[in-house]
């Protein structure tokens, strides 16, 4: 696979979270494309915003896991999910016990970041996904057509935020495919929420790689 296309495909993915999310209509939140940087190997790009994530930020707010998966007349969806889904669980006991110094909050607040995170779904996976209270299933746009090659490639997106404001603070795209087998997070701090491998480190298993 090209780097451009690579990046082609970080970029999509990231505009579509955006889109769908109702973000990108918040002053300074949009990445332009001079903002992505490759990350720890040619899969990965990390979104370096214009305000950087400063070490003033003490707590972590997760917002329940977003699933990107087609539907069964093929069109792409970005699903919320509920917070009891097993896989919300999972991450908050993972990061309760990898970044300690990392208390998660309840709701939002003045130093507290927080965290969205997008896996890819399994292929053929049709059944219908538990919806965060609150959300409707006519809110479940589906995304812009004629993008199908580029989310195709898309194994996790990541995002932090000001939890107060929504301003972008960092982020970063995982493609799909083989990549170099790297060591387990170090648990240091911010930035390795950023360069981790999601459906990796969740155990949340990925159809068959793509090719390239």
């Amino acid at each position: 696979m090209k780097p451009f296309f690579n990046l082609g495909c970080a970029l999509v993915a990231w505009g579509e979270l955006c889109r769908v999310a109702r973000l990108s209509q918040r002053p300074g939140y949009g990445a332009p494309q001079q903002a992505f940087r490759q990350g720890r190997h040619n899969r990965q790009f990390l979104c370096a915003a214009p305000t950087q994530l400063p070490g003033a930020y003490r707590a972590l707010l997760l917002e329940p896991l977003w699933l990107l998966e087609r539907n069964r007349d093929g069109r792409w969806l970005l699903s919320s999910t509920s917070p009891g889904n097993s896989l919300n669980l999972r991450l908050q006991a993972l990061l309760r016990g990898w970044l300690p110094a990392m208390p998660q909050a309840e709701e939002a607040g003045p130093a507290i970041a927080r965290l969205r995170l997008v896996l890819r779904g399994n292929s053929g996976d049709t059944s219908p996904l538990p919806l965060r209270p609150g959300r409707s299933a006519v809110e479940l746009e589906p995304l812009t057509r004629g993008i199908g090659a580029y989310l195709e490639q898309v194994s996790s997106i990541v995002q932090l935020e000001d939890s107060l404001d929504g301003r972008l603070l960092a982020g970063g795209v995982n493609l799909r495919g083989p990549r170099p087998q790297l060591d387990a997070p170090g648990g240091d701090g911010w930035q390795d929420l950023l360069v981790c491998d999601w459906q990796q480190l969740l155990q949340y298993a990925d159809d068959t790689l793509a090719a390239g």
